[in-house]
Parts: C-alpha cells; structure tokens; sequence
C-alpha cells in the first residue's frame, strides 16, 4: 500500500516536472521514436520488403501521432499542457489580426471599467455594512408629523421615549453644534456633535484610548468633557498619546479630552464633526417640549422587527399627545433602518447610474461579439481543412472559448485600471462640503467587492464572446467551407446572428439616450428654479461667536450690528443683512421670527 503511494506521487511529480521541460521532452520522443523505427525498418528489410515499402510500414506499426500524443500525456499534465497550447496559439491568432483585437480589448476594458467604477459607489454606499457592532439591529428614531413624516425630536420627548420604550435596548440621540476652538493664531470654527451619554455604546464603538461619555456627564451637569475623531488627534494634537486630560477651550468654555474614536469611525450625520460632546440639557432650547432639535439611534432588541418598534413608538407618542396637547399635537413617531439616515437621498442616483453603466457594458459586449463573428467568418476555411485533418469540433470550440479568455483577461485587467481610475476621478468632482456627509466613500478603490464583480463580469462575457463563434461553428459545412464558394455563407450567418445583435445594440442605444435626454432636462430645471430673487451677485458668510458673547443684555444686537457695519464698509458691498436660517434653506427645527424692539 505504502509503495504504491509513493509510486504514485513520483508518477504526479513526474508529470508535473514535464510541464517545464517541454522541449527536452520533445527531444527525448524524437530520439526513441528513431531507435524504434530504425529497428521495425531493419525487420521489415529482412523479410524483403523495400526501402520505402519498410519505412511506411514501420511508421503504421508505430501508430503515428496518436502514439506521439499518447506518450507526451503520460509525460506531463495533458489538461495543462492543451490549455497552454491553446494560450499560445490563441496569441499568435490574435497578434495577426492586431487592430481587431486592440479594438475588442479596448472597448472592453472601457464599458468593464466604467461599469466597474460605478459599482464601487454602490458598494460602498449600499452594499457595505455599516462599521458598526451588528448595523442591522441599528435604527434611525425621530418624531413625524403630518408635514414631515421624519422630523427632528425635542429633548424632553426623547426622556420620555428613553424610558417608556421597551423595543429598543439602548435608545441616543445626537445634534449638530459646531465649535470656536481657541488656537494660538485665533479662534477657528470647527464642526462638532452634541451626543447622549450612551451614544457610542449604542452604536458599539470604543475609543482607542481613554473612554466615552459617563452617566454623570450625561445633560451636560457633570464635568465639561469631549472625545475627539482620530484624524483631530492626528492633526491638531500630534497623535500624542498623552492628549487623554488635556484641556481645550470650546466656545470659551474648558472641556477636558477623555477618549479618542478609532480611525476608521465614520457618521455621516457629523458632517466631520471634531470634537464630541455630551448633550448640554441645561437650559434653552432643550427645556422646552416644544423645541425640536435631535434626532435619535437605537438599538433594537433581539428577535425586535422596526416594523414592530414602529407601532410600539407610535403608542408612546400617543400618550404624549394626550398627556401634553398643546406641545405634541399630531406627533407620531418614525423608525427606520440607520443606514437610510447615512447613506442619504444618493441611493435612486447611484442605482440609476449603475444601470446605465450597465447598458454601456451591453453595448461594449455586443460590438465585440460582431468583432469575433466577423473574424470567425473570415477563418471559416482554416477551420474547415483543420476539420478535415482530423480535429474534432469540441477541440476547435476549446480554442474558440481560450481565445474569448485571453481577450477577456486582457480587458479585464485594463478594465480593473480603468475602474480605479475612474473612481478617483469622480470622488474628486464630489465638493469637499458634500464630502463630509458621505465618509462612507472614504475606502473608494480597488477591494475583494470589485474585484468580485470584476470576476464575475469576465465571466458572464466570455460566455457571451464564445458563442457566437460556437454557434457560427458548430453549423459550419467542411465541404462549404474548403469550397471557393463557401465565402458566401459569411452574408448568410451576419443575417442570421450579427443582424439580430445590431438590432438588440440600437434598442440599448435609444434606452440610453432617452434616460440622458431627460436627466439633462432635469439638471437644466434644476439649474434654472425661479427664486424669486436675484442670487447671481449674493455672497453669504457665517460668523460665531462664543456663548459667553451674548450673557449681557442686548449684547447679541451689539455684535450683529458691529458685524453688518464692518461688511458694509468692504468694497463692492452694496447692502448688508443678517439672518440664522438662510433663504431657500431648511433645518427641520422650530422656526423663530423675532424683531428687535418688540416682544
């Protein structure tokens, strides 16, 4: 038993060991096959038989080729040595007809790469988990109107659903508050995020040094305190790993830093929030039911549906409503799945954009598959006289299928450069403004998700580029095709496949056309919306200041017109006017109009 795996394994090593040795091998053959012919020549001489008479017998006695290619297949691999020959032969098919096959290989690396580069948008938008500890448990929990059916909640609300709730195992909620961070060349803005105490344990994130937000900082009544992104320590604090207890002042107050947030930590709501603080529930906007200002991320029970916390939600708001008529008239509640809230309203752009990239890769597919039958037509007398020679119809079909994979791959990994290419050119069109609401796009390249697709669309196209050939083939006359008239069947098989091909190449065509046709009317609509006022010579600038600015009375009216006097006096300014919430622009809060001078 023993021996016999070993012989066993010298005979594979063996055949493999050939797969290097080809033309040593070629040597060997040729040398045994003389020996063996000089001997069956020198028998046949003795029984009187002539020269040539003794040499033709000796090579029928021999069998030929077929011996030939038997004792080459117990001398190596012979699937791996055909493949290899088919590979080689493939080559020097293509190399004599080169402009026709940088044609096939560049329209198939173009309408592959921009496909390709379009999926991964959508990868990493719609198809990649979210980075969080099981993101499918995570929901996105707001209050609803009937004007808005999402819209933001008021702090109190949020208490109440916090503790009345029994769907969610934890339940946060988070808002938008930019800072003024003291510098030693100035004051700077930077973006930052007002959260409850759990709200990175919600989410199942730990910082990467120090630690979250406790309950007793939770409100802002506990100790001023902030967790940093790691690219603000990265930036601002040198990476310092000390930078756990450090003091920064935020719109004139002190926070202590007491954890840093992984690198790969993203929200898209942060807008590229910095700094993170707890919720300050201390007074204003937070101690009114009636201000909306939040939103809210939960945690969903097991075995919970969002369908199922919906309605239980619905019952709270229900309750509110009548226990507090005048502040929660028609409020309802909202659950959906997170990633909606992160991914944003991009989701019928990108899936519209995948789809006619899709159809530019049919079109691309179709003009090489009339490519490959014009040339299979133009070969149609070679195949015939190999046909004829003894090869059979599934050996010339696997030399069709081989040549498809060599344009294939060859297109394939152009179409990988030209996806990443692609990629980079149009993350780079994206405003850096925008660029902050979709960090998910942060990973944009080349991965295993692309790669994939790539794979798979290789795959789906070389079966589509070897059959038309197959086709064409495997109804292909040997005696049609050896004749001089047999050129005449070429008219016969573009009616029959290439006609059909053209056809199904205009009706993609025209489907492309009407849907950029209408997205251009779309975007000039867009592009020319009546305002209603003039905005082509309107700038708009944002100023801050610290809270403690405005403790004085009447100091918040001293500053906005300090602020209008000087921009006044710039040149080419004609007119001044302040404003908290721009025109044409919406923050889904409680909207205020006040008047100086009267109540």
């Amino acid at each position: 038993m023993r021996i016999g795996i070993v012989r066993a394994g010298r005979r594979t090593l063996a055949r493999l060991g050939g797969l290097f040795r080809h033309g040593a091998r070629e040597r060997e053959l040729a040398a045994e096959i003389e020996s063996h012919l000089a001997l069956h020549i020198d028998d046949n001489l003795r029984r009187g038989l002539t020269p040539d008479e003794a040499r033709r017998q000796a090579r029928l006695a021999l069998g030929g080729e077929a011996m030939k290619e038997a004792y080459r297949d117990q001398g190596t691999v012979p699937f791996v040595e055909h493949a290899v020959q088919d590979i080689r032969l493939a080559l020097r098919q293509l190399a004599k007809s080169p402009g026709l096959a940088a044609t096939a290989i560049l329209v198939l690396a173009l309408g592959m790469g921009g496909c390709l580069a379009v999926f991964g948008f959508v990868e990493a938008a719609l198809l990649r988990p979210l980075p969080y500890a099981e993101p499918d448990r995570l929901v996105d929990v707001t209050e609803a109107t009937p004007q808005l059916p999402r819209s933001n909640l008021s702090y109190q609300d949020f208490r109440d659903w916090q503790a009345m709730n029994t769907v969610f195992s934890s339940l946060d909620a988070y808002r938008q508050r930019g800072h003024m961070l003291a510098t030693p060349g100035g004051p700077l803005m930077v973006p930052g995020m007002q959260v409850s105490g759990g709200f990175f344990r919600t989410l199942g994130i730990p910082p990467i040094l120090g630690r979250d937000f406790s309950a007793a900082e939770s409100g802002g009544e506990g100790a001023k305190v902030a967790v940093i992104t790691h690219r603000t320590w990265q930036e601002r604090f040198g990476g310092d790993r000390t930078v756990v207890g450090r003091s920064v002042t935020l719109s004139g107050a002190s926070y202590t830093i007491i954890g840093v947030l992984p690198r790969a930590f993203q929200f898209a709501p942060s807008e590229g929030a910095e700094f993170w603080t707890p919720i300050d529930a201390t007074g204003g906007c937070m101690a009114r039911r009636s201000c909306h200002s939040l939103d809210g991320v939960a945690r969903l029970k097991p075995g919970v549906t969002i369908a199922e916390a919906g309605a239980a939600m619905a019952v709270i708001a229900r309750q509110l409503e009548r226990q507090y008529p005048d502040s929660n008239r028609d409020q309802g509640a909202f659950v959906g799945p997170l990633a909606d809230v992160i991914v944003g309203d991009i989701r019928p752009t990108l899936w519209l954009l995948l789809g006619g990239a899709a159809l530019l890769l049919v079109i691309a597919c179709i003009n090489v598959v009339s490519l490959l039958l014009v040339r299979t037509e133009s070969r149609r007398r070679e195949l015939s006289v190999r046909l004829a020679l003894g090869a059979s119809r599934a050996r010339i079909a696997r030399h069709f299928i081989t040549e498809a994979g060599v344009l294939v791959a060859i297109g394939a990994v152009l179409a990988l450069v030209v996806a990443d290419t692609g990629m980079r050119l149009m993350a780079g069109l994206i405003p850096a403004e925008m660029q902050a609401t979709l960090p998910f796009l942060d990973g944009l390249g080349l991965n295993r998700a692309v790669v994939a697709c790539a794979v798979a669309v290789a795959l789906v196209a070389l079966g589509i580029f070897s059959l038309g050939p197959l086709l064409v083939h495997s109804a292909a006359d040997v005696r049609a095709g050896m004749a001089d008239g047999g050129r005449g069947a070429s008219g016969h098989a573009w009616r029959r496949i290439g006609a059909k091909l053209v056809v199904v190449e205009l009706a993609t065509a025209m489907v492309l056309l009407a849907g950029a046709g209408l997205l251009g009317r779309s975007l000039y609509r867009l592009l020319n919306v009546e305002l209603g006022f003039r905005s082509d010579h309107l700038a708009t600038v944002r100023v801050a200041a610290p809270g403690v600015v405005f403790n004085q009375p009447g100091a918040a009216g001293r500053v906005a017109g300090e602020v209008e006097r000087r921009v006044a006096a710039l040149p080419g300014v004609t007119a001044v006017g302040l404003a908290s919430v721009l025109p044409v622009s919406f923050n889904g809060n409680t909207t205020w109009v006040r008047f100086v001078g009267r109540p």
